[in-house]
Parts: C-alpha cells; structure tokens; sequence
C-alpha cells in the first residue's frame, strides 16, 4: 500500500513539473510576440556591471550602437551596416563533442576556445600574435 502512495506522489509531481513546462513555454510565445517587433529589434547586449551596458540595435534598417544605464540612454553612434557582423560563433553540435574535448585537454579555459572561433581559413591565428624577427 505504501508503494502506491509514492508512485502516486511521484506522478504528481511529474505532471506539476510539465503543467509548468507548458505553461513557461505559452509566457515565452506570448513575451516574444510582444517584443519582437518589425522595426526595433536588439542585436546584441553587452553588460559592463550589473546597470551599465552597451547594446547594438537595428532601428527602421539602421544600426545604433547605443549605451544605456539606469538612468539615461544615449545613442552613442550610427553603425554603417558593413561593421555588423552576421556570423554567429560557432558551437559544438552536441554535448558529447565537448565532454571529449575536455577529456582531452582539461578544464581550462582553452578547452572551449576552439568552439567560439572559427577554424584558420580566415587567417586567425587563434589569438596568438606571431613574432617578428
């Protein structure tokens, strides 16, 4: 009889984590529907403390490097459209080609570096600067 109980608790909670679930996921459509709008769109966000940032937005087709606090926001310049880039980094498809990676080469911060750029057909050098002689 206890074994019912626990079963029954168990599915419980289980339907309680998926009404939650679901009812995240109809915010979420509902949030975006309301922001995303055809004309202002934020491209980027780039916090330098807890109030104070940089953001790149895309205002009636152009660019706007924009700087923001709690107390004032202030278009600081106009981009031309050839700065912005439109390539995202590029990420591991999965996680198991990021467990291997640290497996192979440890914890540290160059463990990850390889997945936020590009490999060197572009001509990076992966951050090292090369020595002139």
């Amino acid at each position: 009889m206890e074994y019912w109980s626990l079963v029954v608790s168990l599915v419980a909670v289980a339907a309680v984590l998926f009404l939650c679930f679901l009812f995240s996921r109809f915010v979420a459509k509902k949030v975006n529907h309301y922001s995303n709008s055809p004309n202002i769109q934020v491209l980027e966000r780039v916090p330098f403390s807890q109030d104070k940032g940089l953001a790149i937005a895309r205002i009636c087709g152009k660019y706007y490097l924009i700087g923001f606090s709690t107390s004032r926001i202030e278009i600081l310049r106009e981009l031309p459209a050839e700065e912005i880039q439109k390539e995202q980094p590029v990420f591991p498809e999965n996680f198991s080609a990021i467990f291997s990676s640290v497996m192979k080469n440890g914890w540290g911060v160059r463990a990850f570096d390889k997945f936020g750029k590009k490999s060197g057909a572009d001509g990076e050098d992966g951050g090292q600067k090369k020595k002139n002689p």
